[in-house]
């Protein structure tokens, strides 16, 4: 592993050792608000999240896995949306040498 693949994966590290601290945070997080969330702070909700919101769910909703503490679910729920940007970057990566 090049010495900037290490740096960069000390700090994916990092990011998800401290992804917990959302815990203490009141409130929806950033950009998760639902339509009702949306209408009560613009006023109104555009046309494309209010016809696309209701088709999208997620992995883990609120992530919260049934049986596991808050604490090992946020960062299972950070590994796991970790990973699966890595993946996708690699798929990406692939197909570019593969064009090329």
């Amino acid at each position: 592993m090049s010495q900037n693949g290490k740096y960069l994966l000390i700090f994916i590290l990092v990011v998800i050792a401290l992804t917990p601290l959302g815990l203490i945070a009141e409130g929806p997080a950033w950009g998760e608000w639902s339509v009702d969330e949306i209408r009560s702070m613009i006023g109104y909700v555009p046309q494309s999240i209010e016809t696309t919101k209701p088709l999208i769910s997620a992995i883990i909703p609120d992530y919260e896995i049934s049986g596991v503490s808050a604490l090992m679910s946020t960062w299972i729920s950070a590994a796991l949306g970790a990973g699966l940007i890595f993946a996708v970057m690699i798929g990406i990566k692939k197909l570019g040498k593969r064009a090329s």
